[in-house]
C-alpha cells in the first residue's frame, strides 16, 4: 500500500496530467504487487460501479474512488463456485419495512474467495449475490457493501473477513475471504443502472441478464495487459542472455541455433500482436461503454460479440504466454532458476493469469458456442449488426469456403509476400471446423465436444491478432517509418505461420491440407525465425523496459551480464563466510574422530566384498 499512497501523493503534486497519468502505468510495470492492487480498486472496483451503477450512485462514489478515499474489491468467487456464477450462494434479501438488503453466507463454500484487497485493505466492496425479493430469487445483483471502517480499519458488524494466507506468486496482494452474517444495507446500494426496485418490491430486471456480467469484460482486457507486460519482460531477459552465451565448437551465440530461435521469434512476434489485438478491443470497448454513459441499445447489441473476443483474447494469451514464460526459463539454462534473476519470481506471480477471470476452457467454450451461433445465423440470411469491423466477417462467406477441397498455395512461404493466401488458408479451416462441430452436436452433446471446441476457438483468436496486425502493418502508411513497417511486416507474417504451423492439424482433419502442405508450412516457418534471428535484441529493446524494472543481471542492457550477475551475489547477506550454525553442527561432524579407522586406510565394506 506504500506504493499506492507515494503514488497518489505524486499524481496529486505533479501539475502536468499527462506526466501524472503515466506514474500508475510505470509503477505497474516496476511492480507486480503494486499492479495487483491497484488493478483491483481502479479496474474491477471502479468499473463495476461505472457499468452497472446508474447515475446517483456513480455521483456519490467516483470521486471517492478516484481519490482514494475509499478502497475497492471485487467479491466474486466463492469458495465453491467460480466459472459458474449461477450457482453463487451468497443471498441478498429485501426488507421492505426497512428499505433494506440483508446479506448473508448461507454455508462454507459460499463464503467470497480470493478477494484481492478485502484480505487487509478494503474499506469497500462489489458484492454480487442471489437477489430474493418477496421470497422470489430474481437472479444475481450487485450491491456496494462497507467492509471496514475508514478510520479505524476494523471490520463492520455483522462482517467477517480475513487473508486467505501464503500463496505461490503476488505476496504483496492481500487477497482474501469474505462472510456476512445477515448484513444490512440500503436499498440504495444495490448497483441499478440495468435494474430497478422500488419501496414496493417492484423489481424490474434487466434487458438482458448477461450485462450483469459486463464488467468481466474490462477484468479479462486488463489481464491480458498486465499479461503482455510480463512476457515481455521475459522475452527481454531470454533474448539478452541469449545473444550473451555462447556454447558449441564454434562458441556460437546460443540464439544462432534452431533449437533456440525457432522458439523465441514466434514468442516475440505473440507479443507484438496480442498487444495490437487487446488496443483494438479496447478502443471497440471504450466507445460502447462511453465511460459510463453507454447507448443502452448498442451497447446491448454488441455484448455478445465483445464477450466472445475478451474471452478468447484472455483465455488464449494467458495460455500461449505459460508456454512463452516456460521457453525463456529453459533458454536462459540453470541461471533462470536463480531468484535473482527474475524468471521463477513472474512464473511464480504469473500463475493466476490462466485461472483468474475465467476458467480458460470455460470461456473459449463460450466462444466457440457465439461463432457457431453467427454461423447458423448466416445460414438464414442473417449477421450481426455491428458499429465496426469485427473478426468474425470471413464467416459470411461460409457457403464459398466450404466448397474449397484444398488449399490453392504451393509454396508456403508466398504467403509472406500476400498474407491473403494466409487469411484463404486461416478462413477456410475455421469455417470448415466450425460447420463440422455444428453437424456433430445434432448426434452429440456439447460435453462430447469441448475440446474440438476449444481448439477452434483458439485459432480464431491466433487468427484475429493476425488480422489485426496485417491491417496496421501489412500496406505501407505515411504514418510509418518505412524500416519499421518493412519489419513489422515480417514480424506480423511470422505470426500468420506460426498459426497454420501450430494448428494444421485443424487443416489436415478437413482434407484442406495435404501431406505436402504441412511440410511446406514447416520449412516456411522455420526460414521466417532464422530471417528474423537479426531483429530479435531490437525488436525485445524496443519493450523499452530498463535493467532497474527486470531485476536480472543476466540481461543487463550493456551485455556485461557475468561480472553483473557476480557482483549481485556478494552483495547478498552470508555470501561467504563461516555460517552461524558451524560451530552447532559442522564442526562436532568434522571433529569426531573414529578410533578403529584412525591412522589407517578406510576400506568401505561394500569394496571389500569385490578385493
Amino acid at each position: 500500500m506504500g506504493q499506492i499512497y507515494r503514488m497518489k501523493q505524486l499524481t496529486k503534486e505533479i501539475k502536468d496530467k499527462a506526466f501524472a497519468d503515466e506514474i500508475p502505468i510505470a509503477l505497474s510495470i516496476y511492480s507486480e504487487s503494486f499492479s495487483m492492487r491497484f488493478y483491483v480498486h481502479e479496474s474491477l472496483f471502479r468499473n463495476a460501479i461505472c457499468m452497472l451503477g446508474n447515475e446517483e450512485q456513480q455521483e456519490r462514489y467516483l470521486d471517492d474512488i478516484n481519490n482514494c478515499r475509499i478502497l475497492g474489491c471485487f467479491a466474486m468467487t466463492e469458495l465453491g463456485h467460480s466459472s459458474a456464477l449461477r450457482k453463487l450462494e451468497t443471498t441478498a434479501t429485501y426488507d421492505p419495512s426497512t428499505d433494506q438488503f440483508i446479506l448473508n453466507s448461507p454455508s462454507v463454500t459460499s463464503t467470497k474467495w480470493w478477494i484481492g484487497l478485502a484480505g487487509q485493505t478494503a474499506t469497500h466492496a462489489v458484492v454480487i449475490a442471489q437477489t430474493i425479493i418477496l421470497g422470489k430469487n430474481v437472479g444475481l445483483n450487485w450491491f456496494v457493501v462497507q467492509l471496514r471502517d475508514k478510520q479505524t480499519g476494523q471490520l463492520e458488524p455483522d462482517v467477517q473477513a480475513g487473508d486467505i494466507g501464503q500463496k505461490t506468486g503476488r505476496p504483496g496482494l492481500d487477497n482474501g475471504w469474505i462472510q456476512f452474517r445477515q448484513k444490512r444495507i440500503p436499498r440504495i446500494d444495490m448497483l441499478a443502472k440495468w435494474v430497478h426496485l422500488d419501496t414496493q418490491g417492484n423489481y424490474r430486471p434487466a434487458p438482458n441478464p448477461a450485462v450483469m456480467y459486463a464488467t468481466l469484460i474490462p477484468e479479462r482486457l486488463s489481464m491480458v495487459l498486465i499479461g503482455n507486460r510480463m512476457i515481455s519482460q521475459a522475452l527481454t531477459i531470454a533474448t539478452r542472455y541469449g545473444v550473451v552465451r555462447r556454447q558449441g565448437n564454434e562458441n556460437q551465440q546460443i540464439m544462432d541455433y534452431q533449437s533456440h530461435y525457432v522458439k523465441i521469434l514466434p514468442a516475440v512476434a505473440f507479443a507484438y500482436v496480442s498487444h495490437s489485438a487487446l488496443g483494438l478491443l479496447d478502443e471497440q470497448f471504450g466507445i460502447l461503454t462511453a465511460g459510463g454513459k453507454m447507448n443502452p441499445g448498442t451497447y446491448l447489441n454488441h455484448m455478445g460479440y465483445m464477450h466472445a473476443m475478451t474471452s478468447c483474447l484472455k483465455a488464449f494469451t494467458s495460455w500461449y504466454s505459460t508456454e512463452v514464460l516456460e521457453t525463456c526459463r529453459r533458454s536462459c539454462g540453470g541461471h533462470a532458476f536463480s531468484s535473482y534473476n527474475a524468471l521463477g519470481q513472474i512464473i511464480g506471480d504469473w500463475g493466476v493469469m490462466t485461472t483468474g477471470a475465467g476458467d480458460n476452457v470455460v470461456l473459449l467454450q463460450q466462444t466457440a458456442r457465439y461463432l457457431i451461433n453467427v454461423l447458423e445465423k448466416v445460414e438464414l440470411g442473417i449477421f450481426p449488426d455491428l458499429e465496426f469491423k469485427s473478426s468474425i466477417e470471413y464467416i459470411k462467406d461460409a457457403k464459398r469456403y466450404l466448397e474449397y477441397d484444398t488449399w490453392s498455395v504451393g509454396d508456403a512461404s508466398n504467403g509472406a509476400k500476400d498474407f491473403s493466401l494466409l487469411f484463404e488458408a486461416m478462413h477456410a479451416i475455421l469455417v470448415k471446423r466450425l460447420y463440422s462441430i455444428k453437424t456433430a452436436l445434432k448426434s452429440n452433446t456439447e460435453e462430447d465436444l469441448l475440446l474440438e471446441c476449444v481448439r477452434v476457438a483458439e485459432l480464431h483468436c491466433a487468427v484475429f491478432m493476425f488480422g489485426v496486425c496485417s491491417e496496421k502493418f501489412g500496406q505501407s502508411k505515411d504514418s510509418l517509418n518505412p524500416s519499421v513497417q518493412a519489419i513489422m511486416k515480417k514480424v506480423t507474417a511470422l505470426w500468420g505461420m506460426h498459426v497454420l504451423y501450430t494448428y494444421s492439424d485443424q487443416g489436415f482433419k478437413e482434407g484442406y491440407f495435404n501431406s505436402d502442405h504441412i511440410k511446406s508450412i514447416e520449412s516456411a516457418y522455420f526460414g521466417m525465425c532464422k530471417s528474423l534471428r537479426p531483429q530479435v535484441v531490437g525488436l525485445t529493446d524496443s519493450f523499452s523496459i530498463p535493467d532497474f524494472v527486470l531485476k536480472a543481471p543476466i540481461a543487463k542492457y550493456d551485455g556485461d551480464i557475468y561480472q553483473t550477475y557476480f557482483d549481485t551475489l556478494l552483495t547478498t547477506p552470508r555470501n561467504t563466510g563461516v555460517p552461524p550454525y558451524h560451530a552447532k553442527y559442522i564442526k562436532p561432524l568434522t571433529e569426531h574422530e573414529n578410533p578403529k579407522v584412525k591412522n589407517k586406510l578406510y576400506i568401505s565394506p561394500c569394496v571389500l566384498k569385490y578385493l
